[in-house]
């Protein structure tokens, strides 16, 4: 039998190798379509599986960047950062990739390597305003320093719900948006249930859908006005007549707008489309402001600063106010700015991804000023924010207390919260006035206005001082140093017990100004001014060793200027009869004057008047008691200028 020649011609070895490869890119060429129409319809597992099967076969740049967005879409940030690992080696990958390989790092905390990236990013593009603020971020996230113990969280029960979020609270109820594992339509973008307005006690139970709000597709996300009256809430912006159709589209599900609906009986009735919708662009996330004058929301619309922006209408009566005014630069980033909620009219609590983030979504809050000015945003530490997605923040009445959402479990879930109680950090400097530097070793009685307690210190090498005090206190603080005038100023400490800490500059002018003419030519009838060391001791008219040098100093002041007549105007405290008071007041005055006439001052420039207990400083008046600090706040002596060269009275 003929032996069978097994060896192929070139060109047949040739042909089947190219067949393979056309075979092999035309696989790729049909994942990365199915791939492509999967993460169009936000069907993001779907999409994993063709980019997954298309970079084994080709690995194009683009393939790996869809592929590591859609684990990032759906909270696989260790799956995304493998594949961005891979992206951000090719020569094809962008600054847009960096950002979004360090947003994937911060969520698994790896703050340091994101820390390079964004190094890197800043120093060719040192204008991309992302970048900046996630290396800010990256730095603050890896401070030892940072306050970890200013909340303290726990997880609120949601019964038979997969992902729960959005709370709002009205009343002993709470409202929130949930969705379901379960059978049947599901929003491609979670592979849950389209969600839905639920409520549940706020001391626990079983949740149950909220009567006359919830629709086939995307509903929740709500609030609700003072009176109780109208629930305005997210919907999903599908047309009437698609309604009970399954969608799978971004435009038609998942772009939502804001609706409201008006208190029935048993039920919310007649749900209408706000006014806002323009179609392609998302509205979403409305919070009233505790007066029930403002809505605020978030929107990508036209006019913004970056993704999603807050923006606010006003409201009178059962009428909109339009255009929406966006709040602007102080609150808006070139990120995602969303879940805006109030807690009273001046403090807005929003959620973050390109301020200050230890991943994804941070908690924010920003303050407004008396001119209607947002105040730059305040980040809240671990463990209020973590390194997942944290956002839409709720208080309770007491304004100590509420709820937050958080996807750190690897799904939303919603969390109470309640704020450690902690003093206030003040942390002063006191400085010269005229130079601006600052004055070390100066004296600093602080005393509290309400129970009169007092502490006393010292500013340090450089000026500084820091002191403990509760918040919503008011208190006094008086800061003397040789050779400069005492100053004191009232000082109220911030009731929020958010706020942590507060600075506090005090300006002492120098006693050499005395010695100034220009200082001089500019007092008129009227003015007063308070040496430091002119006090006296309690039921004394005795002058103190450490007021005469203050003292000699207005003696040449008014030796060289003889134009000047001053009153000497001494105080007492209220313990004593008032005649008793009067009488030691007018001692003291006359005390410091023959101090004055010693030094060379004429009389006629000099007049003692003794004041008594008529013009206490503080509530320390008959049968009060007081501290001691309190009693010597009131034991003085003032100088009041009465005539001057250039006119007398």
């Amino acid at each position: 039998m003929q032996e069978r020649n097994t060896l192929l011609s070139p060109s047949l070895v040739l042909g089947l190798i190219l067949g393979s490869i056309l075979t092999f890119s035309g696989c790729a060429r049909l994942h990365v379509e199915e791939g492509q129409a999967a993460f169009d319809e936000l069907r993001y597992q779907d999409a994993i599986h063709h980019f997954g099967m298309a970079v084994q076969r080709i690995p194009d740049p683009d393939s790996y960047r869809k592929l590591a967005a859609s684990h990032a879409l759906i909270n696989e940030p260790q799956e995304a950062s493998a594949a961005y690992a891979i992206l951000i080696a090719q020569p094809d990958a962008t600054d847009d990739d960096r950002l979004a390989y360090a947003e994937v790092l911060f969520k698994q905390q790896r703050y340091t390597e994101a820390e390079r990236l964004l190094n890197e990013v800043s120093q060719r593009d040192p204008g991309n305003e992302v970048a900046a603020a996630l290396r800010q971020s990256a730095l603050l996230a890896q401070d030892g320093s940072r306050d970890t113990s200013a909340f303290e969280l726990e997880p609120f029960a949601t019964e038979g719900i997969r992902s729960a979020f959005a709370p709002f609270r009205f009343g002993n109820t709470l409202y929130f948006t949930g969705a379901l594992e379960k059978p049947g339509a599901r929003d491609p973008y979670t592979d849950l249930s389209f969600t839905d307005l639920y409520q549940i006690p706020v001391s626990g139970g079983t949740p149950q859908l909220t009567p006359g709000v919830n629709g086939p597709y995307h509903d929740g996300i709500a609030t609700m006005s003072p009176d109780g009256n109208l629930l305005v809430f997210t919907r999903s912006n599908h047309a009437p007549e698609k309604v009970g159709k399954l969608l799978l589209d971004d435009a038609s599900v998942n772009n939502t707008t804001i609706f409201y609906a008006r208190k029935g009986l048993e039920t919310w009735s007649n749900p209408l489309e706000i006014g806002l919708s323009e179609g392609a662009h998302m509205f979403a996330h409305p919070a009233f402001s505790p007066d029930g004058k403002v809505l605020y929301f978030a929107s990508d619309m036209p006019g913004g600063l970056g993704g999603m922006d807050i923006w606010k209408i006003d409201r009178n009566g059962d009428t909109w106010t339009f255009p929406a005014v966006n709040l602007g630069p102080e609150v808006n980033s070139a990120g995602d700015d969303v879940f805006p909620s109030l807690k009273g009219n001046d403090t807005l609590f929003f959620a973050s991804d390109a301020q200050i983030t230890l991943g994804g979504l941070d908690v924010l809050y920003s303050v407004r000023s008396e001119d209607g000015s947002w105040g730059t945003p305040v980040h809240l530490d671990y463990p209020l924010n973590s390194q997942s997605d944290d956002f839409c923040m709720s208080f309770n009445e007491d304004g100590k207390s509420g709820f937050v959402s958080s996807d750190r479990y690897g799904y939303d879930r919603i969390m109470t919260f309640k704020i450690v109680d902690r003093p206030l950090l003040v942390r002063g400097v006191v400085v010269d006035s005229e130079t601006g530097e600052s004055i070390p070793n100066a004296q600093v009685d602080l005393l509290d206005a309400e129970d009169g307690s007092a502490v006393a210190l010292r500013s340090d090498a450089s000026g500084a001082f820091e002191l403990n005090l509760p918040h919503g206190r008011k208190f006094r603080a008086e800061a003397t140093m040789d050779t400069y005038f005492a100053e004191n100023i009232s000082m109220e400490t911030p009731a929020d017990p958010l706020v942590r800490d507060m600075e506090v500059v005090i300006e002492l002018t120098p006693s050499s100004e005395l010695t100034n003419e220009e200082f001089a030519s500019a007092i008129r009838p009227g003015d007063s001014f308070e040496l430091p060391e002119i006090r006296w001791d309690y039921d004394s008219y005795r002058l103190r060793e450490e007021a005469k040098p203050s003292l000699s100093l207005v003696a040449e002041f008014l030796r060289n200027r003889p134009g000047i007549e001053v009153e000497l105007r001494s105080h007492c405290d209220a313990r004593g009869s008032d005649r008793y008071n009067q009488r030691l007041s007018e001692r003291r005055a006359e005390s410091a004057a023959r101090y004055l006439e010693d030094l060379g001052v004429p009389t006629n420039q000099v007049i003692p008047v003794g004041v008594g207990e008529a013009e206490l400083r503080n509530e320390c008046g008959n049968g009060v008691p007081c501290s001691e600090a309190k009693h010597q706040e009131n034991r003085r002596t003032e100088f009041l200028v009465v005539r001057t060269p250039d006119r007398e009275n």
